[in-house]
């Protein structure tokens, strides 16, 4: 744009967009300035962890401290530099090093300014690191020096706290690609590994499938992948009358939506909710609708208090053909139904949901997060429906 279009421009401006033009401006400066103020402090903590690490290993006078080094470190640095260098800081600054290895260049990767902060980390870099780090981590093929760039640049280090919680490798990988697929943030990572997203998610996958799984994240391309078994909705928290009606339930997802659908998995969009089918002046009504839009398809959901009974699948799929001949659109797959009740008998749900047309599912929900019993119970279970 010429010096004369942007005068024009500048004339034009009103006093309104001056104050959003203003706006925007100091939102995205603020944004990058935030991204790179994240960005040095994770790449500080790496570079605090590779030095504790390899004075451990290799350290002239390291035996004259032994077990006391992040204890004096503590002290000495905080006297030094002030506080953020607890022994819990520094054991964790360590650990990051060891769970995350990056080599030299790596650093070329990052979009750094001249500002002097990024000018010495770039120093630390290239003149301290060896062309590959010491520790001997299990790295997948995919996790290369791309993939271990897009960690550090969209990851805080926050992020990296709650990730560092997960030792094995494959789970920690798994959440690495849901956070960066999701946007989550700290709260909702924290709050999926709480809910065993992972093995919920990968129960009924084999070997190869939970490998697919970590590598690319939660993706699908048939019905039967996205659905979940259990379903968790602590995040309801629900007490008192709330507990024992379904229409308090449907409202507690309502009023709670962003959760509820980050909690369905990906691409979901809410159509409605009692959504109303009229037969000869009788009136049946669809708990919730939704749309999913990798699937492309309608999201039929009933909630149902207590126990599965087969009539709940002659409901849905008497709402499926409906949807499937009156709604669904030329271009759209057939709809999907999903029943979610609070207990359910395999064997029973079987025999219900044999020969239908349409795709329903039964799967249950918990309104606290899922014990190590309660996983291991759903674990075996699925391990008999897959041995059948």
């Amino acid at each position: 744009m010429n010096a004369k279009n942007l005068k024009a421009e500048s004339d034009e401006m009103n006093y309104v967009s001056l104050v959003e033009a203003i706006s925007q401006a100091h939102e995205q400066t603020q944004r990058q300035a935030v991204n790179a103020v994240n960005l040095a402090l994770t790449l500080r903590n790496w570079l605090i962890g590779y030095h504790i690490f390899e004075y451990q290993q290799n350290g002239q006078d390291r035996a004259a401290y032994g077990e006391k080094l992040l204890e004096n470190l503590s002290k000495d640095l905080t006297k030094k530099l002030g506080k953020g260098f607890a022994r819990r800081n520094l054991f964790m600054f360590r650990e990051f090093y060891r769970a995350y290895p990056i080599v030299q260049s790596m650093i070329a990767q990052f979009d750094f300014t001249k500002s002097p902060i990024s000018q010495s980390l770039i120093a630390q870099f290239n003149l301290n690191l060896p062309a590959a780090t010491s520790v001997d981590m299990k790295r997948f093929g995919w996790q290369d020096e791309d993939y271990f760039a897009q960690l550090f640049k969209k990851l805080s280090w926050t992020h990296f706290i709650e990730l560092m919680r997960i030792e094995d490798n494959l789970k920690r990988a798994f959440y690495e690609i849901q956070t960066l697929q999701n946007r989550w943030s700290v709260r909702e990572l924290k709050r999926q590994i709480d809910s065993l997203l992972y093995e919920r998610v990968g129960l009924s996958r084999d070997k190869a499938g939970v490998l697919k799984l970590a590598e690319t994240g939660e993706i699908f391309t048939k019905p039967s992948e996205i659905i979940r078994d259990p379903y968790v909705f602590e995040f309801l928290e629900l007490k008192g009358a709330e507990l024992y009606t379904e229409t308090g339930l449907e409202k507690a997802l309502i009023d709670n939506l962003e959760k509820f659908l980050l909690e369905l998995g990906q691409g979901f969009c809410f159509v409605g909710r009692q959504k109303r089918i009229t037969f000869d002046n009788e009136h049946f009504y669809i708990d919730l609708l939704l749309y999913n839009r990798r699937l492309k398809c309608l999201f039929a959901i009933d909630l149902m208090l207590g126990k599965f009974k087969h009539e709940y699948a002659g409901a849905m799929n008497f709402y499926l053909n409906y949807l499937q001949k009156e709604e669904t659109q030329p271009d759209e797959n057939p709809p999907i139904g999903l029943i979610l009740c609070s207990e359910k008998n395999e064997t029973h749900v079987e025999y219900a949901l044999g020969g239908l047309a349409n795709q329903v599912f039964v799967s249950e929900y918990q309104l606290h997060l899922p014990t190590e019993r309660e996983l291991e119970e759903v674990v075996q279970k699925t391990r008999k429906l897959l041995e059948k």
